[in-house]
């Protein structure tokens, strides 16, 4: 093969290289389609909104169950600091009888080992009592959120309301026209209907 046919050939190709490595790349992902976002109504939505930290107390399930949860936490408290305090005591009483020297041995003995079962009792009563506890709390979260979006399905159906906001300290709604409050509306429709729950409950 001649050298001018070998040059010739190496440019050919030199060129068809460079000019498909200058093509733009094509992009991996695909571009999105437009949405397909329905007009809900022509005249508007019907928007309303309600406060939060009212239903704690206006709503009595809501009311009753915090105060059972709470009263259970607090007695669940106190039990562990008895507990710990009567643990506390028998140490201290441990270190003075091994300062004064005025117990044998086996006596001192089973003083140690009554510290022991008590600081094994006080930890396990403190995982499993805080373990029933800790899950009793959040299903108790979890039925009442339930509750009141069930509720606030059957609300917003029975009145016409396209969106129903909740307005509370920390949320993402800065203002909100108090036209659209219906807090005391909605908390009397949640008591009603678990009025009627509590009768199907026999309760």
């Amino acid at each position: 093969m001649k050298l001018g046919h070998i040059i010739a050939t190496g440019l050919v190709l030199g060129l068809t290289t460079f000019s498909c490595s200058d093509k733009k790349e094509e992009p991996k992902t695909k571009e999105e389609k437009a949405p397909e976002v329905p007009v809900v109504h022509s005249n508007g939505l019907k928007i309303a909104f309600y406060y939060s930290d009212s239903l704690k107390s206006g709503f009595t399930y809501y009311k009753n169950e915090d105060s059972r949860i709470t009263k259970k936490g607090e007695a669940f408290q106190n039990e562990m600091m008895a507990k710990q305090r009567a643990l506390e005591q028998k140490a201290q009483n441990y270190e003075k009888y091994m300062r004064e020297g005025t117990l044998t041995g086996a006596e001192m003995q089973t003083l140690e080992n009554e510290i022991m079962r008590m600081r094994e009792q006080l930890m396990n009563q403190q995982q499993t009592k805080g373990a029933q506890l800790e899950k009793e709390t959040n299903e108790a979260l979890t039925v009442l959120g339930k509750k009141i979006e069930v509720a606030g399905k059957k609300y917003c159906e029975k009145y016409g309301i396209d969106i129903l906001l909740i307005h509370g300290q920390g949320g993402q709604i800065n203002f909100i026209n108090d036209q659209m409050n219906v807090t005391q509306s909605f908390i009397d429709f949640l008591n009603h209907e678990q009025e009627i729950m509590d009768r199907d409950l026999g309760k």
